[in-house]
């Protein structure tokens, strides 16, 4: 008997997390949410999934929600870190604040959730961590320095954490989508856009899904999910 692995979700009142959630249980999931907003926005949403309002930047806070819920959940097998965030402004008008926040939203609350599961990963001798970057992360963008560090931030955990933990049985995968999202928030941003040319936030759920399905002689380190030019 195959025991149902459990992924637990941060980030997942967000537009990407509702089809990674969705794409989850169609594949034979469990997910375990986390959110920063309110507890009853996803308990109307995900009324059958264990959950949890939480301050990712609130390391301990965070952890002692996280571990309750790895207990309740009685394992995690992989951490999908979907938590973050987006800003533009000039290079030149950036300040500390701009910067601390970037960080904050994209980085801090992957390495906190991380450091949350690890021990129970660690002790099962098995686990995922993925955390999402962008092609900032590797070639920089105009107008969005904060951004473009913190998730280069995320490429350098996620690859360092594998280096380190990848022969005790707990891998780091980064996740790059080479695009922008075809979200709600994103079209109503940019309007005059055609988001035909965007990802597909069902398409990147498959992705996401189909690099943790990977069978235990093959492995992904890093995924880039491009929009199609079609």
């Amino acid at each position: 008997m195959t025991t149902q692995p459990t992924a637990l979700v941060t980030g997942a009142g967000g537009a990407l997390a509702g089809a990674v959630i969705h794409r989850l249980v169609e594949a034979g999931w469990r997910p375990v949410l986390v959110d920063v907003g309110p507890m009853e926005r996803l308990q109307d949403r995900y009324p059958e999934q264990l959950a949890a309002s939480i301050d990712l930047t609130d390391e301990a806070a965070a952890h002692e929600t996280l571990q309750r819920l790895e207990r309740e959940a009685g394992g995690v097998d992989a951490l999908v870190s979907l938590a973050g965030g987006f800003a533009m402004q000039g290079a030149a008008e950036v300040r500390l604040d701009d910067l601390q926040k970037q960080l904050a939203l994209n980085l801090v609350t992957l390495v906190v959730s991380a450091s949350a599961v690890l021990p129970g990963m660690l002790q099962r001798g098995r686990g995922t961590i993925l955390g999402i970057a962008a092609g900032q992360a590797v070639d920089g963008g105009a107008r969005v320095a904060p951004y473009a560090a913190a998730k280069a931030g995320v490429v350098a955990y996620l690859r360092s954490l594998d280096k380190e933990l990848a022969s005790k049985g707990v891998r780091g995968l980064v996740v790059y989508p080479m695009g922008t999202l075809d979200t709600p928030a994103n079209r109503e941003a940019m309007p005059d856009a055609d988001p035909a040319r965007w990802i597909d936030t069902a398409a990147l759920a498959e992705a996401l899904v189909q690099a943790l399905r990977l069978g235990p002689r093959a492995r992904l380190t890093e995924l880039k999910v491009w929009p199609d030019p079609g």
